[in-house]
């Protein structure tokens, strides 16, 4: 058994650790498509804010930019090409996934389909400096830039296991009937099942030193009604996305 850390390494350190806790099979599948979302879809945010790593020589140190030129409609109509530009000079962003509300916790019957869309933070005002030097270079009237991608199936599945990992933690393996060990495993990819968003009124006070928010409880009311549930913000004073995670049934003894 290995030890496995409910917040990912990547983002909290060692701040919370459940020993001996996952075998080492289960431990490939779930780390396969954490890495995925770590270093790919937030590598370079980890970097510009200097979150922990174990290995800086993976670090990026620069970041590759692709720029368009696009027409008032915001359709693109000209290739300007790729540039790097250093981590330093490179403006903080961000690239996550906002989603609709859980299919579990719609109304009976109701269904939705839309699958929600990339949510993307950027310092505008570095990136206008850059965008500015590239219209003046290349003659573009309008430039647009293409940040990160994001694979949503990879990044909500590692929010299911954030999630359960954390209710475990501070709940017990007997205080509920689990939902999400099949999805994070892999065995199924249904994941707009059990995770989506919520409308983003916080019940956190923001700090800007909060990597994340992340708690657990019981809905009062409405069709989340029965079900224990999660709910976690990644960098909160950046104003992203309210994620909810549905874990599973209370067990009332």
């Amino acid at each position: 058994m290995t030890d496995e850390h409910v917040i990912p390494f990547a983002l909290g350190g060692n701040s919370l650790v459940l020993e001996k806790s996952c075998c080492s099979d289960c431990q490939k599948i779930i780390q396969k498509y954490e890495q995925e979302v770590l270093k790919k879809q937030l590598g370079v945010f980890r970097a510009q804010v200097d979150a922990p790593t174990r290995n800086r020589k993976d670090r990026p140190s620069d970041v590759l930019m692709h720029f368009v030129e696009v027409n008032e409609h915001g359709q693109p109509i000209r290739n300007l090409g790729k540039r790097r530009v250093t981590l330093a000079k490179a403006p903080l962003m961000i690239s996550l996934w906002s989603s609709p509300l859980p299919e579990l916790l719609k109304p009976s019957g109701a269904r939705s389909a839309s699958i929600g869309e990339p949510w993307t933070y950027v310092d505008q005002q570095a990136l206008s400096s850059i965008v500015k030097q590239v219209a003046e270079e290349t003659g573009a009237k309008l430039v647009a830039v293409k940040l990160g991608e994001v694979n949503r199936r990879h990044y909500m599945r590692s929010l299911a296991k954030t999630a359960y990992a954390y209710a475990i933690a501070e709940m017990g393996l007997g205080a509920f009937d689990p939902l999400l060990i099949d999805l994070i495993l892999c065995r199924r990819d249904d994941v707009e099942t059990f995770v989506g968003d919520l409308p983003h009124e916080s019940p956190f006070d923001a700090d800007d030193s909060h990597t994340l928010q992340l708690a657990v409880g019981e809905p009062l009311d409405g069709p989340g009604a029965g079900y224990l549930v999660a709910r976690i913000v990644l960098y909160p004073a950046l104003g992203s996305p309210a994620h909810v995670v549905i874990l599973g049934r209370p067990r009332r003894d």
